[in-house]
């Protein structure tokens, strides 16, 4: 599946939200775009053929799910820093009555959290391009070349919403944020000594982290030339 950029506007869009990159926010702003939007939750049965009537769709699914349509798709995502998203992920957890790992990562000290084997969330992002199998730089890589319309940053989230309304013909795209931690600490207040092991179990998450970023920054100065 290539994206057709000459029918884009006709494609169902598939919004990958990657766990703690701003995707909430995105969400409702893709909602205010179309009509006919399908969400999927843990609790959620996939309807294919209800899927297919709509103009977009959502939800923590990895890459792939394109092949279970006839529709002609594109994808969205963001991405986020690795180190910012794990902080984020680890405090959005223990806050999180209803996720599946509350009860033991509330238990758990933050080193023991990005150091824990029981739940692997090492190159997250990587793994969510990769299908959900392991994580392999280069197949991600390859996959956001061939089936992304915009991969978002969410340091730069204006940035990256100016491109997917400028890609995909989107109109009011107001809104405020979403979804915020308020009582996460801020990345100064984290002993320094911790970040050595999140770059060292997210090696793959930062290099295409990088490559993301590097390659929105062009298609941005692309689109306003």
């Amino acid at each position: 599946m290539e994206v057709n950029k000459l029918n884009i506007m006709d494609n169902l869009l598939i919004f990958m939200h990657i766990p703690k990159t701003g995707g909430t926010t995105l969400s409702s702003i893709i909602q205010k775009q179309y009509n006919r939007n399908v969400v999927l939750t843990g609790n959620t049965d996939m309807n294919v053929k209800d899927i297919e009537k709509s103009n977009s769709l959502m939800g923590h699914f990895y890459f792939g799910i394109h092949h279970q349509f006839s529709k002609p798709c594109t994808y969205i995502t963001m991405m986020r820093n690795p180190v910012e998203q794990v902080i984020s992920l680890y405090f959005y957890i223990k806050e999180t009555e209803l996720h599946p790992y509350h009860n033991e990562v509330n238990k758990k000290s933050f080193t023991e959290f990005i150091n824990s084997k029981e739940y692997d969330f090492s190159n997250l992002q990587t793994r969510y391009f990769c299908g959900g199998s392991s994580p392999d730089l280069a197949q991600a890589k390859e996959t956001i070349n061939k089936h992304f319309s915009v991969v978002g940053i969410a340091e730069m989230f204006d940035d990256s919403l100016s491109l997917m309304k400028h890609r995909l013909g989107w109109n009011n795209i107001e809104y405020h944020k979403e979804n915020v931690n308020k009582n996460r600490p801020f990345k100064k207040e984290i002993p320094a000594n911790y970040f050595s092991n999140i770059i060292q179990n997210n090696t793959l998450d930062l290099e295409l982290y990088k490559y993301a970023k590097e390659k929105l920054i062009n298609e941005i100065d692309a689109m306003k030339e």
